[in-house]
């Protein structure tokens, strides 16, 4: 609780105003109970020139409620909206800045129930009852005080009624807990079902599967439901018992302030103020009583977004600049996913600047596991990586990003623009544009996309065939200068002489380090590279371009 304090501060004058507000919405409620008094006195010993001030007053207190209610919905709701967003944002930035791997531990679906559930729980949870506790706690103390000036016997019965009313509210804290718990697992299980149908929905429609999937999600949900019935059942029966214990604290309070007026002890006035009064202290104790178990029962959704908002990337923690303007040094590398499966095997590799490297090799052998190992996805490697001579743990992984890419058969493509896909929000000149253009050969079809730089390209490129969404994966590098790149299969999509000509275009520049992995070389290319590599087995033999 006390790691959210910053989220309060970051608002602080909008969190103190709505608290002030709040505490003068409920000092009204005792303000109005005594001026109701004096009304009702008034009356009966039929004095209307009094009774008519009481009136005004009365009138201005009912005025003053009505703007202070509708200042307090603006102020409190856009604290929590702000709360929200701000938590919001900062687990988006917490799961993005994850490393790849850390990333991959959880289903997307997961990352984003964290990122919209827990956050929106808490910022529900959290923010309101806040005030309420704080609002409602002045008001019961100014309320007791009030009581005690008048009769301290009335006082300490109203004490022992609202003790006895907030007792059964508390045995909910637990089960309250438990239950938000299970609700956001549910909600999880529900996201990832979703995701999954949507994402599947060519597969499903292909094979005629939609019952089989259908069912699934229509259970996920259902589990969902049911996990937010139960939520609901336990506030409303926890309400529902402090409603019932109000009602026989509001009997005992008519009673025993009736009985003091029939025997003269306290006038009718005073008696409907005290009955006000004791009812409104009774509340305030059995709403503070329901309250603290919704503050309590968040506390596992506080746990895990701070858990995640304050996890610190522990695969590379380097803070070097990299450089290459020599080599890369790979020496006596080896690497396995588990003690019982080596996958690279004291591997040794130099690449030289500006070096064209083709790596071939079966599916298996180890070749994209190496290439991640260089791109700083694993930390549990055996022997060295060198950028020039700075090692691969010290050096700062976004640094790194700036002078090495990989383009993978499967390039991601934003619903957005061609433009915002080559660029990714950055700003270039619009020479940089135009060559990345000519040079990744989308300039070839662009003429033929509705909207041209501007045109979409549907989710995940659906509006694209698979070779153009290649093209774009590949003016991201070059547009950004990247001096070494790695083609992880990158052009398979590509007709063969649509390939040819861009891994010519690449071959040919004297500013490019090029690393080309596949499982064979086009025609008519290999003698272009400086040098092929075959592995097999995580290990690297050094064939003839000849």
């Amino acid at each position: 609780m006390i790691k959210l304090i910053r989220y309060f501060k970051s608002h602080l004058l909008l969190f103190i105003i709505a608290t002030f507000i709040s505490i003068l919405i409920r000092l009204l409620l005792p303000m109005t109970a005594i001026v109701e008094q004096k009304m009702i006195d008034f009356i009966t010993i039929g004095n209307f020139t009094e009774f008519q001030k009481s009136l005004l007053m009365a009138c201005s207190v009912v005025i003053a409620s009505i703007l202070l209610y509708f200042i307090d919905a603006l102020v409190q709701k856009r604290f929590q909206v702000r709360f929200e967003e701000e938590l919001r944002n900062d687990l988006y930035d917490a799961v993005m800045q994850q490393s790849i791997v850390q990333f991959n531990e959880k289903d997307t679906s997961e990352q984003m129930s964290y990122i919209k559930n827990h956050s929106s729980t808490i910022a529900s949870n959290l923010a309101s009852p806040i005030f309420i506790l704080v609002g409602y706690a002045v008001m019961g103390i100014c309320v007791l005080f009030i009581m005690l000036y008048y009769s301290p016997l009335i006082a300490l019965i109203s004490i022992i009624c609202a003790i006895c009313s907030a007792i059964p509210p508390l045995f909910f804290n637990r089960k309250l807990g438990d239950n938000l718990k299970k609700k956001l697992k549910k909600d999880a299980v529900m996201t990832l079902q979703l995701k999954e149908s949507l994402n599947g929905h060519e597969t499903v429609t292909s094979y005629g599967t939609i019952r089989c999937i259908r069912e699934r999600f229509f259970l996920s949900s259902r589990d969902m439901t049911n996990a937010d019935y139960k939520m609901q059942i336990f506030i409303s029966l926890m309400q529902n018992v402090a409603q019932v214990a109000q009602k026989i604290t509001w009997f005992i309070a008519f009673l025993f302030t009736g009985y003091k007026v029939a025997r003269g002890e306290i006038t009718l006035g005073t008696m409907i103020m005290f009955i006000t009064l004791f009812g409104e202290f009774n509340a305030c104790v059995t709403l503070l009583a329901q309250t603290i178990p919704i503050l309590l029962s968040t506390r596992p959704s506080i746990k895990e977004a701070l858990k995640i908002i304050d996890s610190k990337n522990v695969v590379f923690t380097g803070e070097k600049t990299p450089s290459f303007e020599a080599m890369i040094s790979v020496r006596n590398l080896s690497f396995c996913y588990s003690d019982e499966i080596p996958v690279i095997k004291d591997l040794n590799l130099t690449i030289h600047k500006n070096e064209k490297i083709a790596l071939i090799g079966d599916s298996g052998s180890g070749k994209s596991t190496l290439i991640k190992l260089l791109s700083g996805y694993y930390v549990t490697y055996t022997g060295d990586i060198y950028f020039d001579d700075v090692e691969l743990h010290e050096i700062d992984l976004q640094e790194l990003r700036n002078y090495m890419t990989v383009i993978h058969q499967n390039t991601f493509i934003f619903n957005d623009s061609i433009r915002f896909n080559i660029c990714l929000g950055d700003s270039f000149p619009d020479d940089k544009l135009q060559d990345a253009l000519h040079r990744s050969g989308i300039d070839k079809f662009l003429m033929d996309v509705p909207g041209g730089l501007n045109g979409a390209c549907g989710e995940n490129g659906s509006f694209l065939s698979g070779g153009q969404r290649q093209r774009i994966a590949l003016a991201r590098a070059i547009i950004r200068g990247i001096q070494f790149l790695v083609i992880d299969e990158g052009v398979s999509a590509i007709d063969v002489e649509t390939a040819n000509e861009i891994e010519k275009e690449l071959l040919i520049r004297n500013d490019l380090t090029l690393l080309t992995i596949t499982h064979r070389i086009k025609d008519g290319l290999i003698g272009q590279y400086d040098r092929v590599l075959l592995m097999e087995e995580g290990r690297l033999i050094e064939k003839s371009v000849n």
